[in-house]
């Protein structure tokens, strides 16, 4: 099988390129956050590491990432990335039913499923 690396970019950056056509990047798990739960990640000190690892999802930097390191053929930091992505922006999703988490849920784990997909065909299962 030919590495996945063509198509995972193009699953990878067709969110972003969605969200970025707005003008300007748009928060995709923060909105989805509930208050208490926003709050208790605040008081942890966790806030401005959350608001980067959601900027960073929303331009696209953690699916270039996956991107690399599959063509790299580190599948394993691969399919991390992509599915904490994936899960992260499905929990958002499901929480407030926004549109655009779910996209992104929806593209990551297509990638995720490709990425796996190369690793048992390298493997030969």
């Amino acid at each position: 099988m030919r590495s996945p690396t063509g198509v995972l970019l193009l699953l990878v950056a067709t969110p972003s390129a969605v969200n970025l056509a707005g003008g300007g990047p748009i928060w995709i798990w923060t909105p989805s956050l509930p208050a208490p739960l926003l709050r208790l990640v605040a008081e942890a000190g966790l806030l401005d590491a959350w608001l980067v690892a959601d900027l960073l999802a929303a331009v696209g930097i953690l699916g270039g990432l996956a991107v690399a390191a599959t063509a790299a053929r580190d599948l394993a930091v691969a399919a991390t990335l992509l599915a904490l992505v994936a899960a992260v922006s499905l929990a958002a999703a499901a929480a407030a039913g926004a549109w655009l988490p779910l996209v992104y849920a929806l593209a990551y784990t297509a990638g995720l499923m490709l990425v796996l997909r190369a690793g048992n065909h390298r493997r030969g299962g």
